[in-house]
């Protein structure tokens, strides 16, 4: 008899630098997840949309010193499979085709992963935008509402429609964050459509479903009218739009939506899900919110020279090998050649750019006796910044943008651009300390520091997402960990005392190689997605 898996729904995805299809976290947590599932001998498949044009390409602009957004087609033939499936999909009642590919799960050894693509010769030039870039694109080539709410469609609903027509039977459907609410909505739909009741076909949906929620912004819990959801569905009258108000509400959340039809969810952080029952207290018959903290893939992200280092010796000299790796790659991409030091300390940020990750903290009063612009000057540290903000968050392009012109001004401030998955790698391996910014309790969890650890880097931390759980002697921790009056001020002024600490102990390399070693240790036992997939099985899939 052929085996029941579990159907993995995720919006992105973050496998291999060949692929194109992540954003930021989310992307490398699903990454993270499927490889160790696969591990675990899951019987588990991922399902996501295949985004030929990304998220998008960053690059500069050397005349004005501003980065520019583009977008490139790519094809991934020798990757990708063609898994001969093809369908019809009613999409604001009119069909559009989408076509199935898979990714054998021995080619990056994760569980096999079903890309969507509407980008098919089949279809008319709008309909194959609806899979083209990630969350729609940018408003520059016509994102727009009824953009996001397709590509919402074509995950949930193809996605739903997909396994059907490949012949996969599903056990469980486990939603990864709420863009892909559709699927929700599809199987209480086609439980209708059986001739079930409203409570029957609620109670039968949460015995299939269980949801992970990410984050407590909006931008991650997006709200539509409900007669648009209900326009671009054709539900064919057995869910009309009435109903879709009074089950789902006006405006209608789709995390909300997620955790009413949900029989489990989980949060990813243990101060995410105190943050989370606040914030989703209204849902009417939403699960009791469990936690299990996000891990990243040690595979991936840890390099050998640090899994293998057993002494405080070993991890140093893995660190003046990775150190050099990333300084010889700064001089050799930076349009100035910028020459860095071996011996100085080097301050890495690096992650997706959004407003409550204050990538400018760091900035805070820069040119206040004893700033960051004095100790630059001075040579006692050196900066490293990198890192994607969404294409129509001009807020914070423009922080990009003056944070690399500062980088002009400021010796040994160096900010990089086209970010993704080798450069974060290789400024994980090669920095000494890595800094984490979020405003409290903004974050819901975070990884990054994580796989820095694991490479022998020190974390700056605000004491929010997975570093509330930390053990906080192997980090630095400043600021507030909870929302308050003047708390970016606050935080800065934290900052720069942690900052200093770190400073400080660099200057006692035997004592900041005991305490990167014991952070090294508690990433590669306690912050792996080993662990977490782990906790999945047990906890919300009741495998074991």
């Amino acid at each position: 008899m052929e085996r029941e898996v579990i159907a993995f729904f995720t919006p992105e995805l973050a496998i291999h630098n060949d692929l194109h299809t992540y954003c930021g976290g989310l992307g490398v947590f699903s990454g993270g997840f499927l490889h160790s599932a696969a591990k675990a001998g899951l019987p588990l498949v991922g399902v996501t949309i295949l985004p030929r044009e990304g998220y998008y390409d960053q690059v500069v602009d050397r005349e004005r010193r501003a980065m520019k957004v583009e977008f490139v087609k790519r094809y991934y033939d020798g990757l990708l499979e063609d898994t001969g499936v093809q369908f019809s999909l009613d999409l604001v009642s009119s069909p559009v085709r989408v076509k199935v590919w898979r990714l054998p799960g021995s080619r990056y050894a994760t569980s096999p992963v079903y890309f969507l693509d509407t980008d098919v010769p089949e279809n008319d030039y709008v309909s194959r935008l609806n899979t083209l870039q990630l969350y729609g694109g940018s408003r520059q080539n016509g994102a727009n509402l009824d953009r996001a709410i397709a590509q919402a469609l074509v995950l949930g609903k193809g996605g739903f429609e997909a396994l059907k027509q490949l012949g996969i039977k599903v056990r469980l459907y486990h939603l990864n964050e709420s863009h892909a609410f559709y699927l929700a909505m599809e199987i209480f739909h086609s439980l209708l459509e059986e001739g079930k009741s409203e409570a029957e076909a609620t109670a039968l949906t949460r015995k299939q479903l269980v949801f992970t929620t990410h984050t407590p912004v909006p931008a991650g819990n997006p709200e539509y009218p409900p007669y648009e959801i209900h326009r671009f569905a054709s539900w064919n009258g057995v869910l009309p739009a009435d109903a879709v108000t009074r089950l789902f509400g006006d405006p209608m959340n789709t995390a909300g939506a997620c955790l009413r039809l949900a029989g489990k969810a989980n949060a990813v952080s243990e101060k995410h899900c105190s943050v989370a029952k606040k914030l989703w207290a209204w849902v009417e018959g939403a699960p009791p919110l469990d936690y299990i903290t996000n891990g990243v893939d040690r595979d991936f992200w840890q390099q050998p020279e640090f899994a293998n280092a057993a002494t405080a010796e070993e991890l140093g000299r893995a660190k003046r090998f990775w150190k050099r790796n990333l300084l010889r790659f700064v001089s050799d991409t930076t349009e100035r050649r910028v020459q860095l030091s071996e011996n100085v300390p080097t301050l890495t940020w690096a992650r997706r750019f959004a407003e409550y990750k204050r990538p400018k903290l760091l900035f805070y009063d820069a040119d206040e006796a004893g700033g960051i612009a004095q100790l630059l000057k001075e040579n006692r540290v050196q900066v490293l910044i990198a890192g994607k903000p969404h294409p129509d968050d001009f807020q914070m392009i423009d922080t990009w943008n003056d944070l690399y012109r500062m980088s002009f001004e400021l010796p040994n401030l160096v900010v990089l651009p086209e970010y993704d998955l080798s450069m974060s790698k290789l400024l994980k391996s090669g920095s000494d300390l890595w800094l984490n910014t979020p405003r409290a309790p903004d974050e819901a969890c975070g990884t990054s520091g994580m796989s820095a650890a694991m490479n022998g880097a020190l974390n700056i931390s605000t004491p929010d997402g997975w570093m509330s759980e930390a053990n906080e002697e192997n980090a630095f921790l400043f600021g507030s960990g909870t929302r308050m009056t003047g708390q970016d001020a606050y935080d800065a002024e934290k900052l720069h005392t942690a900052l200093g600490a770190a400073l400080e102990l660099y200057g006692d390399q035997d004592a900041l190689l005991a305490k990167a070693m014991c952070a090294k240790q508690e990433a590669e036992t306690r912050w792996t997605t080993d662990r977490m997939v782990g906790e999945y099985a047990s906890k919300l899939y009741e495998l074991r």
